[in-house]
């Protein structure tokens, strides 16, 4: 165990939703944000605890403190999970109030076990899982899409939204393929008997109609911010507004500039002023999941597909025993009757490679080729610019006349293109 983590915290009073309390001592975990601090639980290795900073201020304090007295008396019902699949956390909902005497200071959660998960961001570069662990393939991005879809739609069944739904907020089991959501008392709370406001967004993952104000569909966000997560966990972590424009239109740098114009490049009739990122698959995706994708980034008459039409519509691919997937000839699991995303991913690469090694090939010889031109330029099997100002003059060796204006102007260029012939010369070898 580490030093941080023998560090004693302060003793706290633990509250919870029965009417029970408990007396408690805290130890640092190292763990810290914007709002506030993680600890460990002496003696309650399945919790830990969030204490706020104190600098956010007596109003700030007591919000957070309806809103968790709300949270702790709410619990909503999740996914079902398999008996045999232990300590699966979906989210780090809080579970009590932390008391410092009389005074609200934060709350108790279930702990989310990371060695047992890895970050989503994760999953979205290969390369980065397997380093974490965690081999990727197709099945497993389905089943991972799924989970988080089924487990959005019922808290949306709750009134309750995420809105800051984003890969850094997301932890994946590596075995099971559970999702667990984190910094769950930032939710936007919709209920009959509480309302709370979640201003916190991320400009990547929010939707078009939000940018520059409030979110007033939390519902609709979250759908957003799924369908733009799902699209990068199936098309190599390629978000759904990175394209390459077209024409001469200024074309926003940033990915929130791209939303707020609606420049999606990968829909079944793409934005014209933008085309896809050349190593997109999403061809090899199902019409059925393209079809989610631009009702998603393009809604028809203001409607973006709920989390529960997501969750109906990956179950078929998420389902081993359906026939949504099956495997191409190089054992690649796939969408059954669509070419197969890894073989077109590895061609493109594979195509990348040769063009990297043919391009630096050239550099290479470059000096070599400039060496033999200078060669025979000054060989005079080359024609400068002097030369051939010369040939047309036709002038007579014989008879030397005054120097004019234009070949003033030959003599000027011609010492330029020997300078400049020169200097490229010396700068490539």
């Amino acid at each position: 165990m580490g030093a941080t983590e023998k560090a004693a915290g302060p003793q706290v009073r633990l509250l919870w939703p029965d009417g029970g309390a408990d007396t408690a001592r805290l130890r640092v975990l190292g763990k810290s944000g914007g709002a506030g601090e993680v600890f460990n639980i002496d003696d309650r290795p399945d919790l830990v605890a969030k204490i706020y900073h104190e600098a956010l201020g007596p109003a700030q304090l007591a919000k957070y403190e309806r809103k968790l007295h709300w949270m702790v008396n709410n619990r909503p019902a999740l996914p079902a999970i398999p008996s045999q699949y232990r300590g699966i956390v979906q989210l780090a909902w809080p579970v009590g109030m932390v008391m410092r005497g009389a005074r609200f200071a934060g709350f108790a959660m279930e702990k989310v076990d990371f060695e047992r998960t890895l970050e989503l961001d994760y999953l979205l570069n290969r390369r980065q899982a397997a380093g974490e662990g965690f081999t990727v393939d197709f099945g497993k991005l389905v089943t991972v899409c799924y989970n988080l879809a089924t487990l959005i739609d019922c808290l949306h069944g709750r009134r309750i939204a995420v809105v800051d739904l984003k890969p850094i907020n997301l932890k994946v089991y590596k075995s099971e393929l559970y999702v667990s959501i984190l910094d769950c008392d930032g939710f936007h709370i919709d209920a009959a008997d509480f309302v709370a406001e979640a201003p916190q967004v991320t400009p990547e993952y929010l939707a078009p109609e939000f940018h520059g104000g409030a979110v007033r569909l939390p519902q609709s966000q979250d759908a957003f911010a799924l369908a733009t997560i799902v699209f990068r966990l199936l098309n190599y972590g390629i978000h759904p507004y990175a394209g390459i424009a077209t024409g001469r239109q200024p074309y926003p740098t940033e990915l929130a500039g791209r939303i707020r114009q609606g420049l999606y490049p990968y829909g079944k009739q793409p934005a014209l002023q933008v085309r896809p990122a050349p190593a997109s698959v999403h061809e090899c995706m199902p019409d059925a999941l393209r079809e989610l994708f631009d009702r998603s980034f393009v809604p028809m008459n203001g409607s973006r597909v709920s989390a529960g039409e997501w969750a109906a519509t990956l179950e078929r691919y998420a389902d081993r025993h359906s026939d949504g997937m099956t495997r191409c000839a190089a054992g690649h699991l796939k969408f059954t009757g669509m070419d197969c995303a890894s073989c077109r991913r590895e061609g493109i690469l594979q195509g990348h490679a040769e063009r990297h090694r043919q391009f630096a090939a050239r550099v290479r010889a470059t000096p070599v080729r400039a060496l033999k031109y200078v060669r025979r330029t000054l060989r005079g099997t080359h024609t400068s610019p002097f030369q051939a100002a010369l040939a047309q003059a036709q002038l007579n060796p014989i008879q030397i006349a005054p120097v004019t204006l234009p070949l003033r102007n030959v003599l000027a260029i011609e010492m330029l293109w020997a300078l400049g012939l020169f200097v490229t010369y010396w700068w490539l070898r």
